[in-house]
């Protein structure tokens, strides 16, 4: 890795490209039980800072891989959305309007890169997200899709989108993985619960639960 980092400073400075080390973070994932304290990366004679959490690309990404810090983050903004919600139906908004913009403003919130945390959030956190979604229900007026449903769709949808992209990084991976007797994938070994509980895994199990086999 810090070869990467060496290589990655190297090509910046080439290509006149300043790096801001005040800005960049370290995220050390460690799941060896015997860990020692790891030493900061160093770039143009500066420590980079190691966090214990860190947003990228709109995710909440921390070093146990447990997914709450950004469970925060979604149900504080989707609160403040049911609120917007709850004052459009007090002007007797219609249910159909409601519903859009349920879809549109608050649904886009809450399952926003839920193919990377879906299948990895613990259960009192997919709780409180469910139970916001009932709650949005209401104010809708009919049934919405919880989060298992809605993770449960859009990882088997982005598992087939790999299997037929060619150019996919996951896709080699993925073919390895079809079954010579039937259309079903052969489900990887998993020693750890991280990994059981990881995207491609997940995917891969809930796309064999969907497809028959042959």
């Amino acid at each position: 890795m810090r070869d990467l980092v060496e290589s990655f400073v190297r090509w910046s400075r080439e290509n006149l490209l300043q790096l801001n080390v005040t800005k960049t973070k370290e995220i050390v994932v460690d799941f060896r039980k015997s860990k020692s304290p790891p030493s900061p990366v160093c770039i143009s004679g500066k420590d980079v800072e190691i966090v214990p959490s860190y947003r990228f690309l709109g995710v909440q990404l921390d070093n146990k891989l447990e997914w709450s810090t950004n469970t925060d983050a979604v149900y504080k903004k989707a609160m403040s959305r049911l609120y917007f919600l709850r004052r459009l139906r007090s002007f007797s908004v219609c249910s159909r309007m409601l519903h859009m913009f349920y879809q549109s403003v608050m649904a886009s919130t809450i399952f926003f890169a839920a193919v990377c945390w879906g299948a990895g959030i613990k259960a009192k956190d997919a709780n409180r997200l469910n139970k916001l979604i009932k709650k949005a229900g209401s104010v809708v007026g009919c049934r919405l899709d919880n989060l298992d449903e809605v993770v449960r769709d859009r990882m088997v949808l982005k598992l087939r989108t790999i299997m037929d992209s060619p150019s996919h990084p996951l896709h080699n991976t993925v073919d390895k993985l079809r079954s010579s007797f039937s259309n079903r994938l052969l489900q990887p070994r998993c020693s750890k619960e991280w990994y059981r509980k990881s995207f491609l895994t997940s995917a891969i199990r809930l796309y064999n639960s969907s497809k028959p086999s042959q």
